[in-house]
């Protein structure tokens, strides 16, 4: 696979997007009736808020291989290594084919260019689904991962979080509101940075 070192301008943070890949070109029809052109090289780079510097970029080619589209091929970098910590946390081998069967199919039948969109970097398997009703019961270990963004980063979560997952401000602290009501998050104190978190037994009676 041919890499490029030139991914454009990136947002800090977390992004995805996807392209064209080389080589021979096939498509493949979705359950909707969509055809997805293959292959197609699905992208995860980290930026460095603070100092703007790549942390890492995946590159992952998806191509046809007898009826369906599979991971062909990886490679990543890092500047100038690799934090497998983080690594493991922010990505998921099979997030790559997710797109391509998933949410592919789902922007071409939504007359929205695959090519031009901004994919989420994590949530996955149901982040690919775009049709995933929003009134959907968030997962636990959903909120417990928002509940552990929240401490991590502090003032100004809201933003940060919502630029990274692609969604709004408003919608972030509804997140995070759902992870104190399920028991992941402490009270926070008024005047106080008290975000303790509260990995156990979640309320099955809080939607």
């Amino acid at each position: 696979m041919k890499r490029r070192e030139n991914h454009g301008k990136r947002p800090p943070g977390h992004s995805s997007r996807i392209r064209r890949g080389d080589g021979p070109k096939s498509e493949w029809v979705a359950p909707n009736k969509q055809a997805v052109p293959l292959p197609l090289i699905i992208d995860n780079v980290n930026i460095d808020p603070q100092s703007g510097v790549r942390v890492w970029c995946i590159e992952a080619r998806v191509d046809l291989v007898g009826d369906s589209p599979e991971l062909i091929e990886i490679h990543i970098t890092g500047d100038p290594c690799l934090d497998p910590v983080r690594l493991q946390r922010f990505f998921r081998w099979a997030t790559p084919i997710e797109i391509a069967r998933v949410t592919v199919p789902s922007l071409l039948e939504q007359g929205i260019d695959p090519f031009q969109h901004e994919y989420a970097t994590d949530g996955y398997p149901d982040a690919a689904n775009l049709n995933r009703k929003p009134t959907t019961r968030l997962s636990d270990a959903f909120l417990q991962e928002i509940a552990r963004q929240y401490v991590v980063v502090g003032h100004g979560y809201a933003r940060a979080i919502a630029e990274q997952r692609g969604v709004s401000r408003r919608t972030v602290i509804s997140w995070v509101e759902k992870a104190r009501k399920r028991g992941f998050l402490g009270p926070t104190k008024p005047g106080r940075r008290n975000r303790r978190v509260l990995i156990g037994k979640p309320d099955k009676s809080v939607e």
